[in-house]
């Protein structure tokens, strides 16, 4: 039986693998727009993620630097693919909204992302997923936890 810290590492280095694996498949959108990476991760997690509408919220869900969020931001609102919207009551937020401009970006983003979900678990039958989707929950649960200071 494989110990807990080779799972640990092992989990970890794919996560990197996994990472990467992402850009690669979104490289071809990116040089399509000449937008780096970063920009093109802000605009979909603006899109793919109601509610999560500020830049500390993609600093804090994408773990971006908040220096580069901002860049990134202000290249996008200038190419017109989202705008700053005031949050009513706290004049120091403000929301990032797409734009119609951005929508067939969105679209071919989205279609990238799900060949690449399709790809990722190509292989896995129904029975293999389930049980692949309570794993997740479990670690993800823990990961929660570990954040918390429960160790």
């Amino acid at each position: 039986m494989t110990d807990n810290l080779t799972v640990a590492t092992h989990i970890f280095d794919h996560s990197k693998k996994l990472g990467d694996a992402y850009e690669k498949v979104m490289q071809p959108l990116c040089k399509k727009l000449d937008m780096p990476q970063t920009a093109l991760d802000v605009l979909m997690f603006l899109a793919n993620n109601p509610g999560f509408d500020t830049a500390g919220d993609i600093c804090r869900y994408r773990n971006i630097k908040a220096a580069l969020v901002s860049f990134h931001v202000e290249k996008l609102v200038e190419a017109g693919f989202i705008e700053r919207r005031a949050v009513e009551g706290d004049r120091r937020k403000c929301r990032l909204v797409c734009t119609e401009k951005a929508e067939p970006v969105i679209e071919e983003g989205r279609q990238m992302q799900k060949k690449f979900a399709h790809k990722l678990v190509d292989g896995f039958s129904e029975e293999d997923m389930e049980h692949f989707r309570k794993c997740i929950h479990i670690v993800s649960g823990n990961i929660d936890n570990i954040l918390k200071g429960c160790l």
